[in-house]
């Protein structure tokens, strides 16, 4: 049963289910069959936002979402990260979200990294230690995260303005990289944002300095093999329209392969968006991820995230020979 003091947390922490989240301002209308699923996708996610702060405790909250068709229990897990990172934050002693990680739903521990960012926009930076994850590579996967809830929750600022975040906790270490991260992630968002569109995210993405292109891409490769409601023609488009990005396209589904094959939950249009950029199959791509941990320093530096993520580009973009 949920927490006596759930529904309290939610109003402190202004969690809500809302019934169209992709109905914001600055958002461009999507096509009806993109449509329902992109729908579908951000409801799980910020329904479990709501759910988890709600829950008493761990196991009840993944009883929940086991209960959720497979495809979206990803989604699903990274809301439940981003509601307990939220309520870890104002509560002492506790870690339930560290908890989730290692616990019986840690096959979706690469998304909910990505969820603890989210709930990293709302909680003030001098707490983000707290609750930041403390693997040392995934964890920059929270910065992703980070981005994500910038760009769909203040769109007019970080895209229609393109504003860059140039304050970091200090313990974080370099910007640079660190801002790289989170433009991945505002790429991820920027999918959503436009509509599902591939002109649409392409004239977006041109909007910001050429920079950030890249990482912006990156995070499109995620969006569109993560989330379903795209055709194989639209992959084919993003492909031939920024062959020059071909690499970070390939790292980011490769990323999702991996996310899919470690969670059992891959589907039809996985396996074609991984084959569509990297040429390869879903345990194919996925094997490339701990090869491209080969000659990457363990620091645990947001710096070596990216030569890890900028190698799996490289590897998941070469053609087999």
């Amino acid at each position: 049963m949920p927490s006596l003091i759930g529904p309290l947390r939610s109003t402190l922490l202004g969690t809500r289910i809302e019934e169209n989240p992709l109905d914001r301002p600055g958002f461009a209308k999507p096509s009806p069959a993109t449509a329902a699923e992109l729908q579908r996708v951000a409801t799980h996610l910020s329904s479990s936002i709501h759910f988890a702060v709600c829950t008493k405790n761990n196991d009840e909250l993944i009883e929940h979402i086991r209960q959720l068709p497979e495809q979206y229990q990803g989604f699903a897990f990274e809301g439940a990260a981003t509601g307990l990172a939220a309520v870890d934050s104002i509560t002492p002693f506790s870690h339930r979200a560290a908890d989730l990680f290692t616990g019986p739903a840690a096959e979706h521990d690469l998304t909910m990294y990505v969820g603890v960012g989210l709930a990293m926009g709302k909680i003030p930076k001098p707490i983000w230690k707290k609750v930041f994850p403390k693997h040392p590579v995934y964890r920059w996967l929270a910065i992703d995260g980070y981005g994500f809830y910038n760009a769909f929750f203040r769109t007019e600022k970080y895209i229609a303005r393109h504003h860059v975040d140039n304050r970091y906790p200090s313990w974080m270490g370099d910007t640079a990289p660190l801002k790289r991260a989170a433009d991945q992630g505002i790429g991820r968002a920027l999918w959503f944002i436009s509509g599902g569109s591939v002109d649409g995210v392409a004239a977006r993405i041109a909007e910001f300095d050429p920079s950030r292109h890249a990482d912006l891409w990156n995070g499109i490769g995620i969006a569109t093999t993560f989330a379903g409601g795209v055709e194989v023609a639209d992959l084919e488009a993003i492909l031939a329209l920024v062959p020059q990005f071909g690499q970070q396209l390939a790292a980011g589904s490769t990323m999702v392969a991996k996310i899919r094959q470690q969670a059992d939950s891959a589907t039809a249009h996985t396996e074609v968006a991984v084959r569509t950029y990297t040429g390869r199959s879903i345990d194919e791509a996925a094997a490339l991820i701990d090869k491209a941990f080969v000659g990457i320093p363990e620091d645990g530096t947001a710096a070596s995230y990216h030569a890890w993520r900028d190698r799996l580009g490289e590897l998941a973009a070469a053609t087999e020979s």
